[in-house]
């Protein structure tokens, strides 16, 4: 492994924030998770599942009308808000403290004057995934959403996959992916986390860390929600952005592995639970 970088251990999911005697709904995390088109809902509702199991205490749903309809006949720990036409996506995550966009979310341009907005106009931490990547790949480096996205004071998670990340960034030798990976969150001052066999997390001061635990079994439709789930879970609890990033690819793999042979994604938002017990100290079990 490249010289420098840090095995991602167990020690990154310790450090994951647990509620106090004093805890409530509002004061563990708000996380806003944005929803794709009626027919592309479930992307957006793994995300957000994850994203409360791994603690978060207010997790919405933000839909359009004919999505919102769907996410209600399925949803029930989760709130869903719905976006009237003209509703400004930085305007209703007002008052969340993380965001994920991006799975399943569309391609069109409204949908990249969208990701601009929600760039450009929120303030707390933001979790890029999936068709986010895309509309900022189209864009390229001179373009105004990823300049936009260079701006950004508030910690900016990407969580790109080979494809997502070879539109971003372009061919890369498979041994060169540590590299590149730190490259590119330089170039766009982000954390990247850039996913496969060996995930690598990459910070634009040159923190970098990888984890070689996942199983082939992960190679699952909506795994990579799940972690942009889980991410915004820990961001919208305050963790910081390398933090939450590594706890949440140690997360993942951890329950991956648990489940092997037949995991779909939803199981791992199932054995959640049963990873974190593992992990929460001894005196708040006692209580």
């Amino acid at each position: 492994m490249t010289e420098g970088a840090n095995s991602i251990s167990k020690a990154a999911a310790l450090a994951i924030p647990w509620p106090g005697p004093d805890s409530h709904k509002h004061n563990r995390g708000r996380l806003a998770v944005i929803c794709g088109g009626p027919l592309q809902t479930g992307a957006a509702r793994l995300a957000a599942a994850a994203g409360h199991r791994v603690g978060a205490g207010w997790v919405s749903l933000i839909a359009a009308p004919e999505a919102a309809v769907i996410l209600a006949c399925h949803e029930t720990e989760r709130l869903i808000l719905e976006r009237r036409a003209g509703a400004q996506l930085s305007d209703l995550c007002e008052g969340f403290d993380a965001c994920v966009l991006g799975p399943a979310f569309g391609l069109s341009e409204a949908h990249a004057g969208d990701v601009l907005d929600l760039v450009t106009g929120f303030a707390k931490p933001l979790v890029l995934d999936a068709d986010a990547l895309t509309l900022l790949g189209r864009t390229g480096p001179e373009g105004d959403l990823w300049q936009a996205v260079r701006a950004r004071t508030a910690p900016t998670i990407i969580t790109p996959h080979a494809g997502e990340f070879e539109r971003l960034a372009g061919d890369y030798a498979p041994d060169k992916k540590a590299e590149v990976s730190l490259a590119l969150a330089q170039a766009l001052n982000v954390i990247v986390v850039h996913k496969g066999a060996v995930t690598w997390v990459a910070t634009p001061e040159g923190d970098l860390a990888f984890s070689d635990l996942a199983t082939p079994f992960c190679a699952s439709a909506g795994t990579g929600d799940v972690l942009a789930g889980l991410i915004g879970g820990l961001l919208a609890q305050g963790m910081a952005g390398f933090d939450a990033a590594c706890a949440a690819v140690w997360l993942q793999a951890s329950a991956a592995n648990r489940i092997g042979p037949g995991l779909i994604a939803g199981d791992i938002v199932s054995a959640l639970p049963a990873i974190l017990n593992d992990l929460v100290p001894e005196e708040l079990k006692r209580n």
